[in-house]
């Protein structure tokens, strides 16, 4: 039995005012429970794909549904699908002057009026699941950087989404810090969320995507599981971008 279709896009296409065409008909499907790993050379349109899934970044041609919600120019439409969909940026986009703990419950009581007392409780459950409860009440610049995107996610969970969306989360990242949001991401997937993830972290694909996708030049020109992908790529520009971070 076939898992129902979270993200649907369709001949996507994109363009800058300065002419610079960014996505080019490209194409994939995401089903509920499926992690899908985006990669590619920079400049491919990764990141500028996965930002029209929630409307951040507009398309021109082609067609998007997420969670049965096509979208659209409609805002109450693009507000709809950011109600279900959470995202986590490169940088992590903390408000400085807000508390650990208040940066992950501000959302919910804002836009989700819901009470604050509620809303706290679950913020501090979802701190203790990426592993850093005790760091509720510091404010971010006193924490490391895998702590902060730790925080960052926590705080996209706090919205109680269905897909969660990654856009190069460890590329702001030293090295040791890396696999402590990845290890929070793969938990994610083990509790079966939705997850579209751009990154270069062959490791992390390999364990835990669904199906690898790359794109190149705009287009998603391969979509295969992991084992089939890192083994045996079926499409050139595949073999040729593996050759290069091999």
């Amino acid at each position: 039995m076939t898992t129902p279709l979270m993200i649907e896009a369709r001949g996507v296409e994109k363009w800058y005012p300065n002419g610079f065409q960014a996505l080019r008909g490209a194409d994939l499907s995401v089903h509920q429970g499926e992690v899908v790993v985006i990669m590619g050379p920079s400049g491919s349109g990764k990141s500028t794909f996965i930002r029209t899934f929630n409307g951040l970044e507009d398309f021109q041609k082609g067609s998007i549904v997420v969670d049965g919600i096509t979208l659209s120019d409609d805002v109450r439409q693009i507000d709809a699908i950011r109600r279900e969909v959470g995202m986590v940026f490169q940088q992590f986009n903390l408000f400085p002057h807000l508390t650990v703990l208040e940066n992950v419950a501000l959302a919910p009581v804002l836009v989700r009026r819901r009470p604050k007392a509620e809303v706290q409780q679950q913020a501090l459950e979802l701190l203790d699941r990426v592993g850093i409860q005790h760091q509720a009440h510091k404010y971010p610049g006193q924490l490391s950087g895998g702590q902060q995107q730790r925080v960052a996610i926590a705080r996209s969970l706090c919205m109680e989404p269905r897909i969660m969306l990654f856009d190069e989360p460890t590329s702001a990242l030293d090295p040791e810090m890396v696999q402590e949001v990845l290890a929070v991401m793969q938990e994610l997937a083990r509790d079966g969320m939705t997850m579209v993830v751009v990154s270069h972290e062959v490791r992390f694909a390999r364990q835990v995507a669904s199906r690898v996708a790359l794109m190149a030049d705009g287009q998603v020109v391969e979509v295969a599981p992991p084992e089939q992908f890192f083994t045996a790529p079926g499409h050139e520009r595949s073999r040729q971008f593996l050759s290069q971070i091999g």
